[in-house]
Order: C-alpha cells, then structure tokens, then sequence
C-alpha cells in the first residue's frame, strides 16, 4: 500500500501506483483456495522508474531547515529572489531570504537525495545565485549546477545545465573595498632656498619657474577575469576605496568663573588724602 501522507508529486504515477496496487488485490481475491498467488505484472522500464521516483519522494507534511520549508516554499523564495535581484544585487535582505531556503534545501537533499523534485529546486537556486555577487553565493551557484547535472542529467533542467556548462560558467563578484591612500603634505620651503633668494642683489632677475605639470588621473581598474578550472571562470570586480574615518572634533574647555573677592564692611584709610589741620 502507498504511505499515507505522502506526497504524489506526478500524477501519472500516483495513478499507476494505485492501478497496480488494485490489480494485485483483484487477482489475490480471484484466485481458487490453495492455489499459489498469481505473480504480479512485469513493469516496463518507465513504469519501474515512475515507482522509484514516487518511493523517493519526500512527504507533502514534512518541512526541512530553522525555517521549517516545504519543496513549494523553497521553489517559490528562489523565484521570487530572482526577479527581485534583477541583472544582479548585493542585497542583503535578499541573500538572508535565499540563505534560509538553501539551508532548507540541504537538509532536504540529505534525508531524500533521489527525489526527482530536487532537480527543479537546483535549477531554481542556481538562477538566484548566480545574480547575487557575492563570492559565497557564486561558489553555491557552481556547486547546485555541478550537482544538478551530475544527480538528474536526464531531466529537463539538467540538460539546460549542460548546455550552459559547454558555453562556460562565470563567477561574478566583488573584491574586497580597500582604505582609500592617505595625501602625503606639501614639502616646506628649505632654509638653503631662503637664505639663496636673500643673498642675490636686487638688480639680478629672478629664474624663470617651470610649470608645473598637473597629474594625470588614475584610470580605476577593470573586472579581472580568471580561469579556475574546465568551463569554469571567475571575474572579480574592483570597488571604490573607503576614505579613511574622520576624527570628531574635541570639545572646547569651558572656562570655571572666579567668583569676586567680597567687599570689605570698613572702608581702608586713604594714604593720598590731605593730612586734617589742626585748629590752634
């Protein structure tokens, strides 16, 4: 009997599954008492691959990963990341979205490493990371691709798979942002110049000063691209530096009043003022 609660994720071959399960109950019934159990249909080779494809698959009610994700949810989180991220993305919203449903899906793989569903669900998770360009993310794209091709070649998406493997897979992703270089100060004025200029007489006209040349800009560097192995490339893409963080500034000292002496209740004697005469 086919297990409750599992999923029949081809309809053809839920059917057939249970066409086969009621032929054999029909021909047990039919046979006389004591006779020997008529021995079931042969299966042809597609039938036979039908049956192993539905013993493999996972049940409908059974989740994978911390988010607790079906086939469906997966399939429909790296859908909907790929036409979020566009031509590319380096979102960050977007990557923990994805970096849940691959938890999902490797937990998923290691408990049922022959459901026929998971060929679907590679070429999906391939798509997303692809166009997210991040070294990790790129490095999983190559390991879904290589592992869709090499578990399910004769499914539809692996052999789209192997079409793009003969063109060439290519690694996108950006380089590390590197301190922006600090301006080294103008060189001062040396004594020995100083004391040159003072020493020539008035009448001596003074040299003629070269212009000085202005600096060519820096032309900022291109993708560099890179063959790691058979099929396989890798261009990494420079970024703008980082200019270095300014220092805040640090606050004034604020000055401490000094209170006022307080003024004496007797007035001091005057030295200055006339000396009082004296009547005689």
């Amino acid at each position: 009997m086919p297990k409750i609660g599992r999923d029949v994720k081809s309809p053809i071959a839920g059917l057939f599954v249970a066409l086969c399960m009621t032929a054999i109950a029909a021909t047990a019934a039919t046979a006389p008492p004591g006779a020997a159990p008529a021995p079931p249909p042969k299966l042809s080779k597609w039938q036979q691959q039908q049956l192993d494809n539905y013993k493999s698959s996972a049940p409908a009610d059974e989740y994978f990963g911390r988010a607790k994700m079906s086939y469906l949810g997966m399939n429909n989180t790296f859908r909907d990341s790929a036409i979020s991220s566009g031509d590319h993305t380096t979102d960050s919203g977007i990557i923990n979205k994805v970096a849940l449903a691959e938890e999902a899906l490797e937990a998923w793989a290691k408990k049922y490493p022959r459901d026929p569903q998971l060929a679907r669900t590679y070429f999906l998770a391939t798509l997303v990371d692809r166009k997210i360009w991040i070294k990790g993310n790129q490095e999983r794209a190559w390991i879904f691709f290589n592992r869709l091709i090499h578990n399910f070649p004769d499914t539809y998406f692996g052999k789209t798979l192997k079409r793009d493997l003969a063109i060439g897979f290519t690694e996108h992703y950006y380089a590390p942002a590197q301190p922006c270089a600090t301006p080294s100060p103008s060189p001062l004025p040396s004594d020995t110049a100083s004391a040159a200029a003072v020493a020539l007489p008035a009448d001596t006209p003074s040299p003629a000063t070269s212009p000085t040349a202005e600096p060519s800009p820096t032309p900022s560097p291109g993708p560099v691209e890179t063959t790691v192995a058979k099929g396989l490339r890798v261009q990494i893409i420079p970024q703008a530096c980082v200019p270095p963080p300014t220092p805040s500034p640090a606050p004034a000292p604020t000055a401490t009043p000094v209170p006022a002496p307080a003024a004496s209740a007797s007035a001091a004697p005057d030295d200055t003022a006339a000396p009082a005469t004296v009547p005689t």
